[in-house]
């Protein structure tokens, strides 16, 4: 199993690379050979994770929302490193509150972040990638696109969102030989779970359904991150498509 999760020679760009399922992921392709390219808003946070992981992992200062810095600094890691080979998109946040209390400005922000930005991402990204060999769009979305809460729904419409881009993005790509995958996960611990990290929009509605099993919790990003270095290094010719990653614990979503 060690040997089916080298990425050698792999050159992997990751946003939402800051913190949580981001930076679990750049530690991940580093520590198992390849190399990764690092956008996130947050430029020390950047720079002292590329100081930590050495030189196989390059910063770049970059709002996914802002489309021309996004493909400016891809260009720029791309040229950097000779091409890309690899995409994690995780960037995003979470937002709480319901539909008829909340405020369509800031529903329109979050649609920019987590379903502009990623698929943004792709299609700049992907004109670096080389004409063969084994390439990976991984986009990570979430589980509340699959279970409806009260509270969440448009951070459940944003990733829904993904979800129906990634069915046709898939069969686009598959004509290139290019691997595409959708990454569902449950909750980890990451800041998108902290109150600093979620966006409170309006009233939040009060739900009594349990999340997780009594005694469970989040699971560590590590554990994600893990797996989805694992889908970038099957052999070629095989993807894994779709995967939902949950805590053993949890319930809903």
């Amino acid at each position: 199993m060690g040997a089916a999760r080298d990425l050698s020679g792999r050159r992997v760009l990751v946003t939402g690379a800051s913190s949580g399922i981001g930076a679990a992921t750049c530690r991940a392709v580093v520590d198992r050979g390849g190399t990764v390219a690092m956008l996130a808003r947050r430029k020390q946070r950047l720079e002292d994770l590329a100081e930590e992981l050495g030189d196989r992992a390059t910063a770049v200062c970059c709002d996914v929302t802002d489309l021309n810095s996004l493909q400016k600094s891809v260009n720029e890691v791309a040229d950097l490193l000779g091409g890309l080979d690899g995409i994690v998109a995780v960037a995003g946040r979470m937002m709480a509150g319901g539909i008829t209390s909340g405020s369509p400005e800031r529903w329109r922000e979050l649609i920019d972040l987590n379903l502009v930005g990623p698929l943004a991402t792709v299609r700049y990204a992907t004109t670096r990638f080389p004409e063969s060999g084994r390439r990976d769009v991984v986009i990570v979305g979430s589980t509340g696109a699959l279970t409806p809460m009260p509270g969440v729904g448009i951070y459940a419409a944003s990733k829904r969102g993904l979800e129906a881009a990634f069915d046709s993005l898939r069969l686009e790509l598959a004509h290139h030989d290019v691997n595409v995958s959708l990454v569902m996960p449950g909750m980890f611990e990451t800041e998108g779970l902290t109150l600093e990290g979620v966006i409170i929009d309006g009233e939040v509605p009060v739900t009594d359904a349990p999340m997780f099993v009594e005694g469970a919790g989040p699971a560590h990003p590590e554990s994600l991150a893990d797996c989805i270095t694992f889908i970038m290094s099957l052999p070629e010719g095989i993807c894994v498509n779709e995967l939902v990653v949950r805590p053993t614990g949890q319930l809903i979503p």
